[in-house]
């Protein structure tokens, strides 16, 4: 070999090892092969997800991060009709996901959970009676006799489209049980299933009442801590975030415009990657980082509370990489 070509082959390889000891995203952004991690998500996961854990991603591996939120079952249809192509979904509860199963997946993993809330105004005219619900100088029975109220301007969001939406109807039925309220009280907080004076985009209801035009709303904890809302905390037994009340959850129901009966459950952040989309392999790195020790971190600093992963569907087809993650 020739001088020339031997220093050549000298500077290649010295640039090849330097690239192993930089940072991936160093590296990719040399040799040109950043993919993206297209990520559907619920919309309760905004702030988390746009604002921490998406770029952390994009920053520890030079992979390009996109973000898109919504309720669960309504970003499930847009992508069972390819309105939207992600290589990600982040659902609250795993019927979303189950519901594009076997064309986009065949698993999903459950790592959090996050209680639901009643959210407040501090601007309500109703808010001197919630701070006393929320500091316990009032029973916790009191907060559904407010809201009752003709004048009580409640929020809530889809049933439809939105797991959350389901989770306040089987939050309320939970509730006349344990506090014996009466039989019609479901209905008076709440109305129809679709009440249009209630029904809000998961990705509006919390701007309506940071704004003061609703005194209250269904929230998930992780939102009302982000969004340095008062809120009222409710107990495991109706919260539909305490996986060791499941059976107590199942009794409650929902009948949906369409028919359809849906009992209640325990409502865990449930993640998978989607086959057969755009740079599957980001959407397998995005899933393994959102599972690793500094992923989950980064929910339980927003008020989720991490479970014990909950394998969904399919366990052999969950990617090795994944697989070896969970088993740590």
């Amino acid at each position: 070999m020739n001088m020339r070509k031997k220093s050549v082959f000298a500077l290649t390889s010295i640039v090849l090892a330097s690239l192993s000891l930089v940072s991936p995203a160093w590296a990719k952004s040399m040799t040109g092969h950043s993919q993206t991690a297209n990520v559907a998500y619920a919309g309760s996961l905004q702030l988390v997800m746009d604002q921490q854990v998406g770029p952390s991603f994009a920053k520890k591996t030079g992979d390009t991060y996109q973000g898109r939120g919504g309720g669960s079952f309504g970003v499930a249809h847009l992508i069972a009709s390819k309105e939207i192509t992600p290589n990600v979904m982040i659902s609250m509860g795993y019927a979303p996901i189950q519901s594009l199963e076997p064309k986009f997946t065949s698993y999903g993993i459950g790592f959090a959970s996050s209680p639901l809330v009643i959210a407040y105004s501090a601007s309500s005219p109703f808010a001197k009676s919630l701070n006393l619900i929320k500091e316990h100088k009032k029973p916790l029975s009191a907060l559904f006799t407010l809201m009752e109220k003709t004048n009580f301007h409640l929020g809530r969001t889809n049933p439809v489209t939105d797991p959350q939406g389901q989770a306040f109807l089987w939050m309320v039925q939970l509730a006349t049980k344990v506090w014996h309220l009466p039989a019609n009280t479901v209905t008076k907080i709440t109305g129809s299933v679709e009440n249009p004076k209630q029904i809000f985009s998961e990705e509006s209801i919390l701007s309506l009442l940071q704004a003061g035009q609703l005194d209250a709303s269904s929230a998930f904890l992780s939102e009302a801590i982000a969004r340095h809302f008062n809120y009222i905390a409710l107990p495991g037994s109706i919260n539909m975030g305490d996986p060791t009340f499941q059976k107590q959850y199942e009794t409650a129901t929902v009948k949906l415009p369409s028919g359809k009966v849906v009992h209640g459950t325990s409502l865990n952040l449930v993640i998978t990657a989607l086959h057969g989309e755009p740079d599957p392999s980001a959407g397998v790195a995005f899933m393994n980082d959102v599972l690793s020790p500094l992923g989950k971190a980064a929910f339980a600093k927003e008020g989720f509370r991490l479970i014990k992963p909950i394998i969904y569907g399919n366990r052999t087809a969950i990617p090795t990489s994944t697989r070896s993650l969970l088993a740590r």
